[in-house]
């Protein structure tokens, strides 16, 4: 099991995103509203502050989501968020991330055989 993190700036695509799990079968998201740092010590550092107005006027908060998942979810996950986004390597898109989770309490999730 595996713990997937996607930190979306392009807010608009959390709804696609959510959506396409339940086609891909993942039945279980958490999704927060997140900051980047930036945006929150922006007024701490006044070069940086004028930029930080600027941007807060034209860009929504990004949306955080987390979801436990087996490896092929996993695999399967990323590669809807890059056909619904697009090159993630662009800036201010998502950012995301997998780390191994050793035990799952409560929820029903089922590896997938290709797993170790």
């Amino acid at each position: 099991m595996e713990l997937l993190v996607i930190v979306l700036n392009k807010t608009e695509y959390l709804r696609g995103i959510l959506d396409g799990f339940i086609d891909i079968g993942i039945r279980g998201a958490t999704v927060i509203d997140s900051a980047g740092m930036g945006h929150i010590i922006a007024d701490h550092i006044p070069f940086l502050a004028q930029f930080a107005e600027i941007e807060a006027t034209e860009k929504n908060n990004s949306k955080t989501i987390f979801t436990v998942v087996n490896c092929c979810e996993r695999d399967k996950a990323i590669e809807l968020v890059e056909d619904i986004i697009g090159d993630i390597n662009e800036p201010d898109t998502v950012f995301l991330f997998s780390v191994p989770v050793n035990i799952v309490k409560g929820l029903a999730i089922k590896g997938c055989g290709e797993c170790q």
